[in-house]
């Protein structure tokens, strides 16, 4: 009896701890950019004019009982161009699949561009060179970080805090009294008032993972919705890593130098202020303001209830509305025409032009760019009308995103910029005492609005048109993800 005992026992001890062996490791890598490489997030040919440090990149590898998956958060593009290459890398190292893989790009503007097809090479000028050269360097660092992981797993336990900040962000989408919408740069937000904020999302959110054994923290991650654009100018690009990267080097500092990186939040329609008229003080202060907030967060860590590891990788559907009517396609394109010939020449009235709106800051010639973006849009909306193709059209966009938790954390990442009224739909929705609720990962389909946004015109929700071949979004919209990622998460926090 005693001997049936004892084997009751441990079967119960077992299958308890069966799906609950947490374990992880992470990796951290810099690259360093350099003056002369071809810069990213601007539509003219410039080059980084100013290098200041270098650009952090963290891995991550979760593993629980033969479920894994991957994450790589950096200042690049890895939720877009660099996505492939690097889901490819991790296939080779990690024998994981695109679904095991969480690309997260922190979205910063003021960062390079890296080359890694060396097709052409000899014919490359010197800008080309450079950008070639340490996007191979990230690459190979890349492949060392990911070599190590595996020898490097530790089980943790997760422990997680927050904390407000609200000095550094506000809500963009401004409104005209005629209820309208506007994109609110620099200096529209010193027009509203220095104290204006709007709807924003104030959690720092700093998640910790510590070693079970000795409980001593192997690595961290954090969160915060906001665009790192401080001082950022399209037609003067310089390289920094912005508030995210301040911010998760002083939580490291904090934590004896682990790996600590930075999940981009629900941040489509959240600005940093100083875009556009800003310094390169400012922006550093900024990530002072923001790392000082986050340490107060890793100073009241709350362990969680919940052990172990879950994720889920599923289709959400974005519905589509229909065209606009064939005579308000062809005014809107003749508008188009004008307002580009007109920037082009020069002319400093070019401010709106089909519901979008620009800024003093950016000379006409830049305006009329951004406004050819999205030319291509309309010319293609009249032909589906003329050419009688408009029942051919797509209802939905069919989207993958990511949804896991580890403890008591939520994360939910989406590949597009999510509105936050979206993200605090999902943390205001979800049984989980934290989710990590976010965008910027795994593609770029733009910008998707919010149910409340699906009508209006400004850059951000009329963002469709630069996809060229895109309806505009009706309905739920990004609330459509966020409905079957609150469904999953729930699911898990049973």
């Amino acid at each position: 009896m005693k001997e049936i005992k004892l084997l009751l026992l441990f079967f119960i001890i077992g299958t308890s701890s069966f799906g609950q062996d947490l374990k992880i490791s992470a990796s951290s890598f810099s690259i360093q950019p350099e003056k002369g490489m071809l810069a990213s997030h601007t539509r003219v040919n410039v080059l980084v004019e100013n290098v200041y440090g270098d650009l952090k990149n963290v891995v991550y590898l979760f593993e629980d009982n033969g479920k894994r998956f991957l994450l790589i958060t950096s200042p690049l593009g890895v939720d877009g161009y660099l996505r492939q290459p690097i889901v490819n890398l991790a296939n080779k190292v990690l024998n994981l699949n695109e679904d095991q893989v969480v690309t997260a790009s922190s979205h910063n503007h003021t960062v390079p561009a890296i080359i890694l097809n060396s097709d052409g090479a000899d014919e490359f000028n010197q800008a080309q060179k450079l950008s070639h050269k340490v996007g191979k360097d990230f690459m190979e660092k890349l492949e060392k970080s990911f070599l190590s992981l595996e020898n490097k797993l530790v089980p943790v336990n997760v422990e997680w805090g927050k904390a407000e900040e609200n000095r550094i962000s506000y809500n963009r989408r401004g409104s005209y009294p005629n209820g309208k919408t506007y994109f609110m740069r620099e200096e529209d937000r010193q027009l509203v008032g220095e104290g204006y904020i709007g709807t924003i999302d104030p959690d720092v959110s700093v998640v910790v993972f510590k070693n079970s054994k000795n409980n001593q923290p192997v690595a961290a991650l954090s969160m915060f919705a906001c665009h790192p654009v401080v001082a950022y100018n399209p037609e003067k690009q310089f390289s920094f890593g912005q508030f995210p990267q301040i911010m998760t080097e002083m939580l490291s500092e904090y934590f004896n130098g682990i790996p600590v990186g930075f999940v981009q939040g629900s941040s489509g329609d959240i600005n940093a202020k100083f875009m556009l008229t800003g310094t390169i003080e400012q922006a550093k202060e900024a990530g002072r303001l923001l790392g000082e907030t986050a340490i107060i967060a890793a100073k009241n860590l709350i362990p969680s209830v919940r052990t172990g590891l879950e994720y889920n990788s599923s289709v959400a559907r974005i519905p589509f509305a229909d065209l606009p009517s064939l005579p308000e396609l062809k005014l809107s394109l003749a508008e188009i025409d004008d307002f580009i010939k007109r920037g082009n020449a020069g002319d400093e009235n070019t401010l709106s032009c089909v519901g979008m709106n620009f800024p003093k800051a950016l000379t006409p010639p830049y305006r009329a760019n951004l406004i050819l973006g999205v030319r291509d849009w309309y010319v293609w909306a009249i032909q589906q009308h003329d050419n009688n193709k408009l029942f051919e059209i797509p209802r939905n966009l069919p989207i993958k995103i990511f949804i896991a938790r580890f403890g008591d954390v939520g994360l939910s990442v989406f590949p597009y910029e999510v509105f936050v009224k979206t993200g605090l739909k999902i943390k205001r929705e979800t049984n989980l005492p934290i989710v990590l609720a976010g965008g910027y990962s795994n593609g770029t389909y733009g910008y998707i609005p919010d149910e409340s946004a699906t009508d209006d015109r400004e850059y951000m929700s009329g963002y469709f048109r630069y996809r060229k071949n895109s309806p505009p979004y009706t309905g739920k919209a990004g609330d459509a993800a966020a409905d079957l990622a609150v469904k999953i998460l729930n699911d898990f926090a049973k």
